[in-house]
Order: structure tokens, then C-alpha cells, then sequence
């Protein structure tokens, strides 16, 4: 039966009967209908229908909730359940259905209230109990194509979440089928009509993971997948390609590892939405997956990028077992009944993952490893020995973001242990009460009673036995490994994620769910542990800010108790207070004698420890007045020799240790003598900070501080300008950061007591404060000084709550804003961003005053910046305006301010667009900087450089017009000066075009003025100023992206003159443009070949006829550009030439002798080239057109072999039929480009990667010759050689020798010989002194080495090469570390993180050279710390420094202001000594290398145990990280010869060491090696 909508004068005659409580519900209505004469019932109720359904499309105008829908849902099914068949056969009508279908797809997804729902109910009822058999098939065909169009992309509505949500509900009712669904996709997918099922199900799936994109439709394309998954179990047994559950989930893991490669960023919803339902509901399919996942086949695969994807996937899965209570971690002692029920994962697996060079993967392994839904979970011997392997590398890695992540799961596995220690002991507890005995500790304290926790206890005493020990066990190893990682000899990496670590353990409480607290167990570990507090107070003079502080955090937390607690005789102080005294003495010596910032901070440091360790206030504030009395000992010799004050006394280490004991003092209460102390301390800390401001102001306020020297200073030795402005500085930034805090003390709530400045000080202060920012010109002292300045002005607000009579407080803010304004208007403008002025403003204008209010600045600022200006009336020196504009442009650069001042933005932009007009280039320059500060406002500063580069993309609201609506109209006033005389624009009136042009480019058009807008811009394209037409062109993408662009730049190329080249040029720019950022969105799926064609064309003819260079060359652009589309074959079609015979056939340009020379048409002429013969594969051609470019333009030469392997692979594949023919074109351009280093750099790179495919496929026949090869690389000596040739020459060497090996088996001698000779290159190639580049090509030619020579004798003529493999993966640059490791993976068998790669080089090393004396006098050269090269000669006889000499070296301190940074700040030469070590124990035969250690052993020892006499303790001769280092490696070197060689003398040397260091003080962790040996 027909449902066409009845007209509106039928409906009100069929409907005139019905009154308002008719229409109540559908109760109501469906009475009254069956009230009606038979006959007119289903015209009725069609009529009732298109009023419900009219009603229910207005619901989101009206916010009625719904309700419209669930009248009009209601009433159809009532129909559909009526006795009369006629409204039954009206209610099941095929029409009706897809009204109802499509009017639920329009309106769930914009408007998803639960009440649409209902329409999916009817939509099921009629494929299912419809009467009419043609119904239920037609309703079924057009809801299913309809449903597959969505999905697939092709329905011209975005509709997929109401899509999705309603597949769901059909396959959920089981309306459709799996079948039905595929079929009618095979219809819709044309080049999939004879595909097999399987092809579709992929096809289909991967369309539906491409939905997950969409966060609102992730979980409903997880549901759909999920249904089509259980339907292919279903279907496994009746197929036989799939004739079990394996074979579906072997598919399905496939699909998902194919989606994750299209789009990595959905695992996280293919995790929730895609595996979290099956975990859910069905357990053996999960248990499948998890079993094939839970292997560690896959980590042997070399396709680097996707197998991070597929290890991701492969974790993540893990991982959600592990929640769901299917996966275990690994241990060795599981029972095969857990086993059968359970995955039990495996030690080798994850020993995999967490040695994996992708980050991402080691962390996600870390969690896997530590997580548990139960938090007293035990951990199995086997984690802890993963975690004892692994926790060293994650802690040295050099990303901050990654160690960040690791200590975040390092927190939740210290939370487990403690957790699990404490229900262990209180299971013992349990125990030992039932038995009548009172447990205790081992620290022999009696564990407490508690009251049992909602934490699983364990019931056997001897399983709980166990536990504890296994657990304690690991805790005592973890605070070792975090006491080994403080050495000195660690890097910052290091010793930053150990000081965090420790402070996770010291606060994280012992029992689970209870709040954290300070663990004593911890604290006593640390504290009774000389070596620890030694360790953690050397730390406070760390170089780097953020380990000091952490190292401070540590000795704050001790309690008083254990710091005045008394401690062994033997460590020289009574307590660690004493300890900490005589650090301070020495800090303070230590800081007075360099004058360096990092010691002054951490002397500065360990004073304020020693105030928070002080328990009485008088000895707090005598220290103070013993720092005071320090400061005002220096000060006068500054004020009467600043050089020599400069180089022997610096006080910015006495203020910053006022400022750390004052955090102390000011959150205490005093009594009123006391505070008459501590406002002296106010008063003489104001007097120093005056004086010393006094003492250097003419050094920081000159107008070139960073050159200046007062002639007077010249003389002095030792004394250059850094010194001079360093101290000056220091002294300056310490003061104020000392004002500051002293003067925050009125932030406080008023009390009797509080510590407050008297009001005098703080007006005193805030003056200082505000001519030091009126007068500085150094840069650095701004952001200081600034700081203190704003806190006094916000601080004004708070005075009448602090003091009695504060009259005048609010002129105290009107002065100094009086005082801005007159350095506004008098100061001269020595620089574009006039000095500390801004700083005022901004100050005073965060204090939020209501005199001055925020507008009554603002509006000050705005007239003073309007103000006219002409060059005849100024000499650009006093210009307010300049000011004014810049003050303005700090406010909107203000975090604090800029959101306060966006009601102000469009003025500003009004008086940004004026000032670029001015005639003073002062006034344009800071109008420019105020407008592009205001569209870092409007744009926001967290983009990416690619994204603002890229501009608009079609679719973000970048901009709310409507929040500025004067926006549009400045930016068209901003365009329509100059486009009325575009050929008159000069460069700088071009300046008020840029920022204008560039708010549409990033935000895309306004709606108001667009047209006014694009015709401006249009304009602009010929303007005579080249980068005016590009920024033209690019911001003209913005209109173009919604529009048919194709026609749009056929009418702009229509509009253009024969005699407007330039605009031209822009049009074909615009082109180029818009192609690029359609590639970039699209990947070029929505080019039009048909209408480019034409277009390119029109273009075409328009460039031959204006015969200029740059034209021809825009055009050749956009013809390169669409050569280099890979897919799309119509495309590449329009850039094909007429004819193999013309290669440049797209645009024949001969270059007319009346046509100027133009580099960039020649360079796109030879790129065309390219691409022209890439197609035909006529490398003949190819040589010869190379060649005589060659021999004209080496530019363009460099180009087209730079792009010559991209072009090709794109049109010809990855196939080796002319790989041969290119290796010999690129030798000969090496050989005969002699003059031209550059080409012979990129030529040489291109073979050597040719080279390197066809080693890695091991196609030798592939490679040239050896005698080609020794020629090309014989040539390379002669002609110039720049860096770059130098680069590629050690880079391509691997490969040369890769390929001599691989095809040498001649002599043996030859080849050794050979063979050591590169290797002895590349070592020196790695010499830390060398550049980066030098450096990364060495290890470059280690990885094509090593990947691309398949077999190898190892001989000894390989230790060069591999000991320059090790080098590399020691090196300071990570980039190094991480190549040398894909080196590694060559020799090793598998790709390893760098440190995992080095500690098991070393041992693979000691197996394969096992009883080699050449290895051996390496193994002895690198303990020792020698130059590893001439160990590594055959015949030349060892010769190492003497240990004394390398002890006196290091003795030797460097105490100059600027210390010279190691080059290499990663090694660390304790573990290098410790890793060799163990290769040197591994050796048995006692050759003269044993010897000469052994020899070298004792002379060091007997030197050593000379120095152990002197004094040592705290902060003394072994803290410095250059001679702990040289002692360690003697003390190490003695262990392991005592335990390879059991060399008694040795052995009674170390022994007197120990003796005479305990009585020396010497550092414990010195002591502890030579007790112990290295862990």
C-alpha cells in the first residue's frame, strides 16, 4: 500500500474531527482513528503520520525531548498491532518504514535522544513480521545498501553514527544476516565482484576500523566488528579453508594488524572497543589470542616499523588479559592445571620487550610486567630478575617524557612490593599468635598487630616466609641499584630518575589504600648508610638545577631524630648535622673559589638544610645573621674594586642562601624579640641588595651589556667581560630572587608573629625594584627583576590587611604607574623592545587595582601609541609610541594579562594596522611585533611549525568571527591599500600585507567580506615582490579548499593579460599550492584528472607564451608535483610526455638565447627529465642527459641525483633488473666529478644504497666489481673534498667492504689487512672530538657492514671494526647510540635498546675472542681507560698510562668561572670498567696482558692508599666525578685480577686500603668495591 504524503488541504479534512486531547498520545489517537468509517482509516492515520513525523523533525528546535518521536513511533506500532488489517498492511507499508529508516538517520546523528531508538525497533519488526513477503525483501535490500554505502564512505550524508548504532540493533535482533550483508557490499564494491568471501570480510572490516578515527563512533564500529567476527566462528566448521576457531582469529589478528598499519593512532579504541567485548564473552577465543600472542616468534622480524605497530597491538592485548585474570606473569613454578586454565607469560617474551628500541614498546612491557588488579599481588622470582636485567636502561634513557612514564609504573611496583612485605609480615604476625610467640623483624623490631586489611593474606607461614624474603630481598637490591646510580660517574639522566625514584620510595606508605607517608624503613636504609648521605650530599652541588633540587628534597625529609642521632667514630662527626657542617664549610670554600652558579647554589642549599635541620629559631636566625655578616664583608670590596671583587669574592651564593633559609624562617611564628631580629634581617638585607644594584648598576645598564669592560678593569688578570657580567648579573638576580621571597611573606594571613617586612622595607623594595627595570639592559636580569616588581604591585592590594595605617597605599601603585609613564615619554629608544618598560606596565596591571584601573592603562597606551609621528620631527631616540606599542605587545604575550586583554584585541589590531603606515621604521617594526603577537593570541602558540605552515585545512574553526567581529573589516583594511597599487608596493609597505594575509591563511576566510576579501588577495598575485605573490597564493588555498578549484584557477588563468607575467605567476602558484594541500588532506583521492588536465593545458600555453623563466618554471613545478602522485594512473597519465623519442615533451623549453638564464627553470627541466625517463626506463638516456648537465649546471646535477632513487622506485618499483646499470652511472659521476664534491657526496650515497639493497637480498650479482669499486673509491682522494664528501666517504666505506667480503676469496692476508684498515678508519671516524656528522656517517658504515655481510669467519681482524661498533653505542648522541645499535643487531642476531646492545656485545665478544691475546690486551686497555687503538695492532707492544698518572690528572681541579663540559657527558667509566671486568674474568689463559694489569694494579694501589691518607669526608678529594673515576678503576681492576689471578699481593694491597680509607674518611662507595667487587 501506497504512504504517499497527503497534501495539506486532504490531512486537515481527514484530520478535521480531531481536538486537542485527541492528540494527547497515541492511545488517544489510535481511539480516535478506530472511531473512524473503515474506509478512510488508512488515509487517516497517513495523515496523522506526516503530522507526527513533521512534529517529531522540529524536536531539536524545540527541546521537547523527544517526545514527538515517541507519539509518532507509538502510533505506528499500535497500527502494526491492530485487528484491522488494512492499518496493519498501512503500518508494515515499504514506504513508511523508509521514511521512518532515513528520517533516524538524519536524526541520530545530530540529535541522538533515546527516543529514535524506537525506530529501529519498528524498522525491526517489519523485516521480521511484516505480512508481505516483497515488503520484508525490498525494506531489507535498501536498509542493507543503504547501511553499506555509510559504511564504505559513499552515501553523500556523514550519517555513520546513526548507521552504526543501527546495524548494531539489526544484527543484535537478528533482522539481517552476516551473509546478507556481505552479498550486498560485493554488489556496491564493483572491483570486488569476484573476490572470494574473505576478500569482502577484509575489505569491509578495514572500513570499519577506519571509523574508530571518529571518537563518537569508536564503540559502535567495535560492535559491528565484533558482530561480524562471532558470525565468522560460527561459519569456521562448514568452511573448510577456515575449519577451525585458529584459523578465524589467525584472520581476524591479520585484519587488525592491517588496520593499526593504516592508522597506528586507534589502538587504543581497537583495544577498548574491539578485543574488551570478545574478553568479555568469550573466554576460549580470548584464550587463543592470547596464546599466539603470548610468543616470541615475532620479535625476530626486521620491518622495524611495523613491528612496533604489531608489538603494540600484541601488549595491549596482554595486557587486557591480564585484567580480565587470564594471563599470569612469568614464573618457573607453575603446575600444568594453571598452565591449561591460565596464560602464563613468558620470561623470553618479555625479556624482548623490555630490550626493544621503541619506546613505546619497552613501557607498555614495563606495565605489563608491574601491573596487577590486585595490589598485594606476590611478584614471581622471574619478574624480579626481569626487573633486576632491565630497570639500568630504562633509567639511563635520554628521553624525559619516557623516564617520566617508567616512574610513573615504578611507583605502582614500589606501592605492590611494600604492599605485598607488609600482608606478608602480618600473615606471619597471624602465625606466630596462633603459636603463642611474639614475631619480630629483621630489624628486630616487634611487627604490630593490626586489624586484618581487605588485602588477600597468605595462609601458610612458610609461603609467607618466602614471600617476605623474596620481596625484602628485592627492595634491598632496588635501593642499592638507586645508591649505584648517585655515583659521580653517573650521567644526569641517571642520577635525575634515581633521585625521583628514591623519594617515590621514601613517601610511598607501607599498606595499600592508606594515605602515604614517610617509610622509616627506607629512611634507615639511606640514612644509616655513609655511603648514601655521602652520595645524596655531593648531589647538592650537581651541575644541573633539578638534581640539586631533588637531592635537597632527599636530606629535607630526615627527622630530627636520626639527624642529631650519634653514628660511628670511624666516619669522623658525631651525627649527620655535624656531617652536614662540614659540607657546608667546604661548599661555601668551594663556591667562593670558582664563582660558579651551580656551586653557590648548592652551598646556597646546604645552608638552608642546615636551618631546617637546626630545631631552635635563635640558632636559625644566628645563622642568618652569620650569612648577613659574610654579605656585608663582601659588598664594600665591590663598591671598591668590582674586577677583583668580581674574581675572588662572589655574593650571589650569600643571597641565594638567605633565600633557602628564609623559606624556612617564614612559616614560623616568633615572639617580639625575635621579631625585632628578623626585621634587622629585613632591614639589612634591603640595605645589601641596594648596595650591590649600586656596586654593578653602570656594568648591567650600559646599552651593550654583553661587551662591556670599564676600561679601568682591563688590566686586571683574569678578568674578561664574562666574568664581569656573570658576577654582575648573579649578584643581581640572587638579590632580587631574595626580595621577592622575603617580601611574600604578606601573601600570610595576619597573626601575631608572622614574620611580615615593616612597610618601609617593602616601599624601599619596590622602588629598587622598579628603576633597576627601568634602567637594565641586560636581557637576562629582566625576567628577575620583572617578577619581583609584579609581586610588589600585587602585594599593594594587601597591605591594609597586614598594617594599621596604610594610608596611601593605592598612590603607592599610581606612582609608580605615573613613574612608567614618564619612562615612556622621555626614555630614549635604545632597543626595538624598550628595555624593562613593558615590565612596568604589565606589573602594575597585575595587580588589578581599581586606580589604575586595567582600560584607564590600556586607553593611556592606545593614545599614546596613535600619536603622529614624521622622520623630519624625530631622530629616532625619543619615540613613545614605540614603547607604548611594546608595552601593549607584553600585555598580550602575558599568560597573567592576556586573557584580560582580549576585549582590547580588535582596537589593538585597528592601531597594529595604523602604526604600519607610519613613517618612522621604528613605529612599523614594533606595530609588526604588536601584530603578530596579537594573532599568537588569536591563534593560539602550540602548533606545530609543519601546521602553520600548512595552513587552513577546509573544516577547523580556528577563528570565532563572532567573538571579534571588527576582525574582517581591519584585515580588509589591511589589503585594500596596497592591492589599489600593487606595482607600487615596496617591501616594507608589504609588511602591513604579511600578518593580514597570514590570519586567512591559518584560520581560514570570514563569511564577511569574503568576496571583498579574495578580490584583494587576488590582486596581490601580481604584485612585482616574489614572496608577496607566494603569500598570496598560499592564503588564496583558503578560498579554494570548499569550492571547485579546478574551475575556479581556469577562470583566474582566463583573467590573465598578455602582459601580466607576474599575476601569471601567482595563478600558477596558487595551483601549486592547492595541489599540495589537497595531497596533504586527501592524499589526492578528489583530483579531477579530466578537468587538470585541461587546466594544466591552458597552463601550458600560457606559460610557452609569455616565454619567461620563472613562469615556465612554476608551471614545470606543478607538472613534477602531480608526476611524483604514485597511485592515481589518470593523473600520472596528464603528466606522461606525447612520446618516448621527446622525454621533455610536456613543456619543450629550449632556453632562446633572448630568454635570461634561470637556475630554477633549469632545475625543473631536469626533474621533469627524471620523470620522463623513469617511465620509458631508458637509463642510457638517463647517463647521457646526467652527463652533460653535469658538465653545465652542477645545482641542477645535484637535484636530479638527489631525486633520481625516490622517482625511480615510484614508477618502476623496488625491481633489480637496472640496479647494476645505476651503480655504475653513480661510480663514474664520483669518479669524473672531481671539481664538484657535493655531487660526488650524493652520487656516492645513492650507489651505497644500492649497494646495500642488493647485500641485504644477498643478489651479489647485483654489485659492481671490485676493481670499479677500488677505482671509485681510489678517485676519491683526488679533488677537492669538503665535509660533506668526507661524511659520505666513511658512510659508503661499510658498503665497499661489505661488498670486498661478501665476494673476496682470495687471500686472507690481503683481506685481514683490508679488513683492519677500515675498521682502524672507523674508530677514528668515532673519536668523541669529531662533529656529529663524522660521527653518525661512521656508524652509518657500521650498520651496512654488519646488515649487509651475511657470513663471517670472526677473526681478529674484526676487533677493529667492533671496537668501533662499541664506541659507537657509547657515544654521547643518542641518534649514534640508537644507530650503532641497528649496527649491533648485524652481530648480535636482533635489535636491541643501546645499553641492552652494549652489555651483551661485550659478552658475545669475550665468547667468540675466548683466549685470544689480541682481545685480551683490548679487554685490558679498555679497564684501564687506554686508547684502544693501539691494543688492537698485532705487533705493537702495550704500553698504558700509568694509574698514578691518571690519578694526578685528575687531581688537577679546574677552578675557572666557565669550566670546559666533557664531550662525552654519557659514559660512564665505572661501568665501562665493571662491563670489561667481566669479559676479562671470563678469560683463563695468563698471558703478558694479565701481566702488565697486574703490574699496573699495584702501582696504582700503592699511589692510591698514598692519597687514601689525606683527609677526605664530605664534599672532599674523591667527590670530584674525574677522580672517583680514576680510583675506581684501579680499585675495580684490583678485584678482578684478585679473582682471575688470585694474586696475593694485589689482594693485601687492597686490603691495606680499606684500613687506611676507613681512617681517611675515604668515600664509602669506594670502600664498598674494593669489600665486594662491582654488582
Amino acid at each position: 500500500m501506497a504512504t504517499t504524503p497527503e497534501s495539506p488541504e486532504t490531512q486537515h479534512g481527514l484530520l478535521s474531527g480531531m481536538g486537542p486531547d485527541d492528540w494527547t498520545n497515541a492511545n488517544t489517537i489510535t481511539k480516535w482513528l478506530l472511531n473512524q468509517p473503515h474506509d478512510s482509516r488508512p488515509g487517516s492515520a497517513q495523515a496523522i503520520f506526516d503530522n507526527l513525523l513533521q512534529d517529531a523533525s522540529q524536536s531539536r528546535q524545540y527541546h521537547n525531548s523527544g517526545q514527538a518521536c515517541v507519539k509518532l513511533c507509538s502510533f505506528v506500532q499500535q497500527c502494526a498491532k491492530s485487528s484491522d488489517q488494512a492499518l496493519k498492511q498501512w503500518a508494515y507499508a515499504e514506504d513508511l518504514t523508509l521514511r521512518l529508516f532515513h528520517f533516524y538517520l538524519e536524526w541520530y546523528e545530530h540529535d541522538p535522544h533515546r527516543a529514535l531508538r524506537m525506530v529501529l525497533d519498528i524498522l525491526v519488526s517489519c523485516l521480521t513480521q511484516s505480512p508481505c513477503h516483497e515488503t520484508r525483501v525490498a525494506v531489507k535490500d535498501h536498509v542493507l545498501e543503504t547501511l553499506v554505502l555509510v559504511v564504505s564512505r559513499k552515501y553523500p550524508k556523514l550519517v555513520i553514527k546513526a548507521g552504526l548504532q543501527c546495524l548494531d540493533h539489526l544484527f543484535t535482533k537478528q533482522a539481517i544476516r552476516m551473509e546478507d550483508l556481505v552479498c550486498k557490499y560485493r554488489q556496491t564494491e564493483p572491483e570486488l565482484a569476484n573476490s572470494d568471501d574473505h576478500v569482502l570480510w577484509r575489505s569491509l572490516v578495514l572500513h570499519l576500523f577506519s571509523w574508530m578515527e571518529l571518537s563518537y563512533v569508536s564503540s559502535l564500529a567495535g560492535k559491528a566488528i565484533i558482530h561480524i567476527f562471532r558470525s565468522l566462528l560460527r561459519q569456521a566448521s562448514s568452511d573448510p579453508p577456515l575449519n577451525s576457531a585458529e584459523g578465524v582469529i589467525d584472520m581476524w589478528l591479520g585484519w587488525l594488524r592491517d588496520a593499526l598499519d593504516r592508522n597506528p593512532e586507534i589502538l587504543e579504541d581497537v583495544k577498548n572497543y574491539g578485543l574488551v567485548p570478545l574478553f568479555k564473552t568469550d573466554r576460549t577465543s580470548a584464550l587463543i589470542i592470547l596464546r599466539k600472542f603470548n610468543s616470541s616468534d615475532s620479535l625476530d622480524s626486521q620491518k622495524q616499523k611495523l613491528t612496533d605497530l604489531a608489538f603494540m597491538l600484541q601488549l595491549a592485548t596482554l595486557d587486557l588479559g591480564k585484567r580480565f585474570g587470564l594471563v599470569e606473569e612469568p614464573s618457573s613454578s607453575v603446575d600444568d592445571a594453571q598452565s591449561a586454565s591460565l596464560i602464563i607469560l613468558q620470561e623470553s617474551l618479555l625479556d624482548g620487550f623490555l630490550s626493544h628500541p621503541s619506546m613505546s614498546v619497552r613501557c607498555s612491557a614495563l606495565s605489563l610486567l608491574v601491573s596487577s588488579q590486585a595490589t598485594t599481588k606476590p611478584f614471581s622470582e622471574t619478574a624480579f630478575a626481569l626487573l633486576r636485567r632491565h630497570l639500568g636502561s630504562f633509567h639511563m634513557d635520554y628521553d624525559a617524557k619516557f623516564r617520566n612514564e617508567m616512574l610513573g609504573l615504578t611507583k605502582n611496583f614500589i606501592r605492590r612490593v611494600k604492599g605485598i612485605v607488609t600482608v606478608a609480615k602480618r600473615s606471619i604476625a597471624a602465625q606466630a599468635s596462633r603459636s603463642g610467640q611474639q614475631p619480630t623483624a629483621d630489624s628486630g623490631r616487634p611487627v604490630a598487630k593490626r586489624k586484618p586489611g581487605p588485602e588477600d593474606t597468605q595462609n601458610y607461614d612458610q609461603e609467607a616466609s618466602e614471600i617476605l624474603s623474596r620481596h625484602e630481598g628485592f627492595l634491598k637490591w632496588y635501593m642499592d641499584f638507586l645508591k649505584g646510580e648517585l655515583l659521580p660517574t653517573a650521567s644526569y639522566q641517571r642520577h635525575i630518575t634515581a633521585i625521583k625514584a628514591t623519594l617515590l620510595a621514601l613517601k610511598i606508605g607501607k599498606h595499600a589504600g592508606a594515605p602515604d607517608e614517610l617509610d622509616m624503613d627506607i629512611m634507615d636504609i639511606i640514612s644509616s648508610d655513609p655511603a648514601w648521605t655521602r652520595l645524596v650530599l655531593d648531589l647538592l652541588l650537581d651541575p644541573f638545577d633539578d638534581v640539586r633540587d631533588g637531592a635537597s628534597a632527599i636530606l629535607s625529609l630526615f627527622p630530627r631524630e636520626i639527624v642529631e642521632a650519634k653514628l660511628d667514630r670511624e666516619l669522623g662527626f658525631n651525627s649527620l648535622l655535624d656531617a652536614l657542617l662540614e659540607f657546608n664549610n667546604k661548599a661555601k670554600s668551594l663556591a667562593d673559589r670558582t664563582g660558579r652558579a651551580d656551586h653557590g647554589d648548592g652551598a646556597a642549599r646546604s645552608q638552608g638544610l642546615m636551618c631546617r635541620w637546626l630545631g631552635d629559631q635563635t640558632a636559625r636566625i644566628d645563622l642568618v645573621f652569620g650569612i648577613l655578616q659574610i654579605l656585608e664583608v663582601k659588598i664594600p670590596r665591590a663598591e671598591a674594586d668590582l674586577g677583583h671583587a668580581a674574581i675572588e669574592n662572589p655574593v650571589h651564593g650569600d643571597f641565594a642562601s638567605l633565600s633557602y633559609v628564609w623559606q624556612v624562617l617564614a612559616t614560623e611564628i616568633y615572639g617580639e624579640k625575635q621579631l625585632e631580629k628578623i626585621h634587622q634581617i629585613y632591614t639589612r638585607v634591603s640595605d645589601c641588595s641596594k648596595r650591590i644594584w649600586a656596586a654593578v648598576r653602570h656594568v648591567l645598564c650600559d646599552d651593550s651589556p654583553e661587551g662591556h669592560l670599564p676600561e679601568e678593569m682591563e688590566e686586571i688578570e683574569g678578568l674578561d667581560t664574562k666574568d664581569l657580567l656573570s658576577y654582575s648579573f648573579r649578584a643581581v638576580h640572587e638579590s632580587s630572587n631574595l626580595m621577592r621571597l622575603m617580601i611574600g611573606t604578606l601573601r600570610l594571613e595576619p597573626a601575631p608573629g608572622v614574620p611580615f617586612p615593616p612597610l618601609d622595607i617593602f616601599k624601599d623594595i619596590g622602588f629598587l625594584t622598579f628603576e633597576q627595570l627601568a634602567t637594565l639592559r641586560h636581557r637576562g636580569a629582566f625576567s628577575t627583576v620583572s617578577l619581583t616588581f609584579t609581586t610588589c604591585c600585587q602585594l599593594t592590594q594587601r597591605l591594609e590587611r597586614t598594617y594599621v595605617s596604610t594610608a596611601g597605599s593605592d598612590n603607592l601603585l599610581r606612582e609608580w604607574y605615573q613613574g612608567a609613564l614618564q619612562c615612556i615619554e622621555t626614555q630614549a629608544s635604545t632597543t626595538r623592545r624598550s628595555a624593562g618598560i613593558p615590565s612596568l606596565i604589565a606589573g602594575i596591571l597585575s595587580a588589578n587595582s581599581q586606580s589604575p584601573s586595567f582600560g584607564e592603562v590600556f586607553a593611556k597606551l592606545e593614545e599614546i601609541g596613535q600619536k603622529p609621528a614624521r622622520v623630519t620631527e624625530t631622530d629616532g631616540s625619543n619615540l613613545p609610541q614605540v614603547h607604548a606599542l611594546n608595552c601593549l605587545r607584553g600585555v598580550f604575550r602575558s599568560s597573567l594579562l592576556s586573557k584580560k586583554a582580549e576585549s582590547y584585541l580588535a582596537s589593538n589590531l585597528q592601531l597594529a594596522s595604523n602604526s604600519l603606515k607610519s613613517e618612522v621604521w621604528a613605529i612599523r617594526n614594533c606595530g609588526l611585533l604588536l601584530l603578530r603577537s596579537l594573532i599568537d593570541c588569536l591563534l593560539g602558540t602550540g602548533e606545530s611549525k609543519a601546521t602553520i605552515e600548512s595552513g587552513w585545512d577546509g573544516h577547523s574553526v580556528r577563528i570565532s568571527y563572532n567573538k571579534y567581529p571588527t576582525l574582517p573589516g581591519v584585515i580588509l583594511g589591511l589589503l585594500q591599500p596596497g592591492v589599489q597599487a600593487v606595482d607600487e608596493v615596496s617591501s616594507s609597505a608589504a609588511e602591513a600585507v604579511f600578518p593580514a594575509l597570514d590570519i586567512i591563511r591559518r584560520a581560514g576566510p570570514p563569511d564577511e567580506y569574503r568576496e571583498e576579501l579574495r578580490v584583494c588577495i587576488e590582486g596581490y598575485l601580481g604584485s612585482k615582490i616574489w614572496h608577496v605573490r607566494e603569500m598570496a597564493a598560499r592564503t588564496l588555498c583558503s578560498f579554494l579548499l570548499q569550492t571547485d578549484w579546478v574551475a575556479e584557477l581556469g577562470a583566474m588563468l582566463g583573467s590573465c593579460g598578455a602582459e601580466e607575467t607576474n599575476r601569471l605567476h601567482g595563478v600558477l602558484l596558487t595551483a601549486r599550492f592547492i595541489i599540495e594541500r589537497k595531497l596533504d588532506l586527501t592524499s589526492g583521492t578528489d583530483l579531477e584528472s579530466e578537468a587538470l588536465g585541461m587546466l594544466l593545458s591552458r597552463a601550458r600555453d600560457a606559460a610557452i607564451r609569455q616565454r619567461c623563466p620563472e613562469v615556465q618554471a612554476a608551471y614545470l613545478e606543478i607538472v613534477n608535483l602531480l608526476a611524483g602522485i604514485q597511485s592515481p594512473s589518470s593523473i600520472t597519465n596528464i603528466t606522461e610526455p606525447p612520446s618516448s623519442q621527446q622525454p621533455s615533451g610536456v613543456l619543450d623549453i629550449s632556453t632562446p638565447k633572448e630568454i635570461r638564464y634561470s637556475a630554477l627553470l633549469d632545475m625543473q627541466n631536469g626533474l621533469r627529465t627524471i620523470y620522463d625517463i623513469s617511465i620509458t626506463g631508458d637509463t642510457e638516456s638517463l647517463r647521457s642527459h646526467l652527463f652533460n648537465v653535469l658538465n653545465s649546471d652542477v645545482n641542477t646535477a645535484h637535484r636530479m641525483l638527489e631525486s633520481l632513487p625516490t622517482v625511480w622506485r615510484s614508477r618502476q618499483g623496488s625491481s633489480s633488473d637496472k640496479r647494476l646499470e645505476f651503480c655504475e652511472i653513480y661510480g663514474q659521476v664520483c669518479i669524473q666529478a672531481s671539481s664538484a664534491p657535493e655531487i660526488r657526496a650524493q652520487a656516492l650515497l645513492n650507489l651505497g644504497s644500492l649497494m646495500d639493497e642488493s647485500l641485504r637480498q644477498n643478489e651479489l650479482s647485483l654489485l659492481p666489481d671490485t676493481q670499479f669499486l677500488e677505482h671509485v673509491w681510489n678517485s676519491l682522494q683526488d679533488g677537492i673534498i669538503n665535509p660533506e664528501l668526507s661524511c659520505a666517504a666513511i658512510k659508503a666505506s661499510g658498503t665497499f667492504m661489505a661488498a670486498f667480503l661478501a665476494r673476496d676469496a682470495g687471500d686472507t692476508t690481503a683481506r685481514d689487512k683490508r679488513l683492519r684498515g677500515w675498521g682502524a678508519m672507523v674508530a677514528d671516524s668515532l673519536d668523541i672530538d669529531n662533529d656529529f656528522d663524522t660521527r653518525y656517517a661512521a656508524v652509518a658504515a657500521l650498520e651496512s657492514f654488519f646488515g649487509g655481510t651475511k657470513v663471517h669467519d670472526w677473526t681478529t681482524s674484526y676487533l677493529p671494526a667492533l671496537s668501533a661498533l662499541y664506541d659507537g653505542l657509547i657515544d654521547d648522541d643518542d641518534e649514534i647510540r640508537e644507530r650503532a645499535a641497528a649496527a649491533a643487531a648485524g652481530v648480535l642476531g636482533c635489535h636491541l635498546v643501546p645499553p641492552t646492545a652494549t652489555d651483551r656485545l661485550v659478552g658475545w665478544l669475550a665468547e667468540q675472542f675466548h683466549g685470544q691475546d689480541e682481545f685480551e690486551r683490548h679487554v685490558v686497555a679498555r679497564m684501564t681507560g687506554q686508547t684502544t687503538r693501539l691494543a688492537l695492532r698485532q705487533d705493537e707492544v702495550l704500553t698504558h698510562v700509568p694509574a698514578e698518572e691518571q690519578l694526578v690528572k685528575a687531581l688537577d681541579f679546574d677552578d675557572s668561572l666557565f669550566a670546559t663540559e666533557e664531550q662525552n657527558l654519557f659514559i660512564d667509566e665505572i661501568n665501562e670498567c665493571i662491563r670489561w671486568r667481566r669479559a676479562f674474568v671470563y678469560q683463563t689463559a695468563d698471558g703478558s696482558s694479565v701481566n702488565h694489569l697486574t703490574e699496573w694494579t699495584e702501582s696504582g694501589l700503592r699511589y692510591l692508599i698514598g692519597l687514601a691518607r689525606k683527609e677526605d669526608g664530605p664534599l672532599g678529594w674523591t667527590s670530584d666525578q674525574h677522580v672517583f673515576a680514576a680510583c675506581a678503576r684501579v680499585i675495580l681492576c684490583a678485584v678482578a685480577v684478585v679473582e682471575r689471578t688470585r694474586s696475593t699481593v694485589v689482594s693485601e694491597l687492597l686490603e691495606e686500603l680499606k684500613v687506611v680509607g676507613r681512617m681517611g674518611r675515604m668515600h664509602r662507595s669506594l670502600l664498598e668495591m674494593a669489600v665486594k667487587g662491582p654488582a
